[in-house]
């Protein structure tokens, strides 16, 4: 095997880690500009998808759905544990986040007509994702596409079919978070065809744009500073409970991406199973809810009896863990089933300014020993 070959066939990603590196943050300022504009990515998606959403609504009203499997890779297939609680509640079946490649190569066994099949690729090419939905629709799924890219095989080989109005120039975030609010938006019309009320999603939906482009704009300069103080950080961890494992998630995979650095997320209980953080380890706690409050404060107890740094997201008004965190962001009260689209905004902007923050002064991806 020529392994240089190979590789050179696998790596898809033309940008480099090195310092300055021009393709990099040629894609850094777009994510940007892209990030910025959230609010207006979801509005348009909501607006421009009802009469394929009705579609969909209609051949799904007298089906019975047992499972929903949510398929992607990377950002994709994470968006699908920030919504998750809200569709099973909504549409009474399970809900499941499946990683494309897992799916399509050991999760077709137990798909069925009563499942349905969401696959999600920006570009709308992605094999796994591809491969995930074929199979799953041989076998009687009902299969839908979502993607940012018209006329890509997502959007044209399956009996659902959603455009996500966002672009995806720089790493991913609008086209993560329209995205989730589109599966919030499936979810609404197909609980309503089937004669539940979902009213209150309906309503949390409606006012999620303006909601994002409100906490963007006030937790920009806030994400810039302690993006300064943290810019020699070489390890970023982040965790959050439930629907808040994804906004974690998104910030390890936007640090990765933009800054770079090494970074991981992990669900909120699994920090007290290892010795997890070491002194000095920046973590970011992403506690967006009374159900995760109180083991998140023991969390954040933890984290100084580590002497780690803690960077809790708590919603307003939350007191007990901010008076223990290092940083405490706090967010508006929002909707429940929104809320972990809402969160997951500020970590958008602290990868962007990590990014520009480590440039500043010269570095790159972290090297061993250095």
């Amino acid at each position: 095997m020529d392994i240089e070959l190979r590789l050179k066939e696998i790596r898809r990603e033309s940008s480099s880690d090195a310092p300055g590196d021009p393709e990099r943050f040629r894609r850094v300022a777009l994510t940007n500009d892209e990030m910025m504009a959230q609010g207006k990515a979801i509005r348009e998606t909501l607006a421009a998808n009802a009469a394929p959403l009705a579609a969909i609504a209609r051949d799904l009203k007298d089906r019975t759905i047992r499972r929903v499997a949510m398929v992607g890779c990377g950002d994709s297939w994470i968006s699908g544990y920030g919504v998750r609680q809200a569709m099973e509640k909504a549409l009474g079946a399970v809900c499941e986040p499946c990683e494309a490649f897992d799916f399509a190569t050991y999760g077709l066994d137990v798909v069925d007509a009563e499942t349905v099949v969401i696959g999600l690729s920006s570009s709308g090419k992605t094999e796994p994702v591809i491969d995930g939905l074929k199979g799953a629709a041989a076998k009687g799924a009902y299969a839908i596409g979502l993607s940012n890219t018209l006329g890509s095989p997502l959007m044209e080989e399956f009996p659902g079919a959603l455009h996500i109005r966002a672009t995806r120039g720089g790493w991913p975030t609008q086209s993560s978070t329209a995205a989730m609010a589109l599966k919030l938006a499936f979810t609404v019309a197909v609980a309503e065809a089937k004669g539940k009320d979902v009213s209150a999603l309906k309503a949390a939906l409606e006012a999620l744009p303006d909601q994002v482009d409100a906490v963007a704009a006030a937790f920009y300069e806030p994400a810039r500073t302690l993006a300064e103080r943290l810019a020699r950080a070489d390890l970023v961890m982040s965790c959050g409970a439930g629907p808040f494992y994804a906004p974690a998630a998104f910030n390890t995979a936007k640090l990765k991406e933009l800054a770079p650095i090494h970074a991981y997320a992990f669900p909120l209980e699994e920090y007290h199973h290892y010795r997890t953080q070491k002194e000095g380890d920046v973590m970011f706690m992403v506690a967006g809810d009374a159900a995760s409050h109180a083991r998140a404060l023991e969390t954040a107890i933890m984290s100084r009896g580590s002497d780690g740094v803690c960077i809790a997201l708590v919603p307003e008004g939350e007191t007990e863990i901010a008076s223990v965190a290092d940083v405490a962001w706090h967010l508006p009260a929002v909707p429940a089933d929104t809320a972990p689209i809402v969160y997951s905004v500020p970590l958008h902007l602290f990868g962007y300014h990590v990014a520009m923050a480590r440039d500043a002064i010269g570095l790159g991806a972290p090297r061993l020993g250095g």
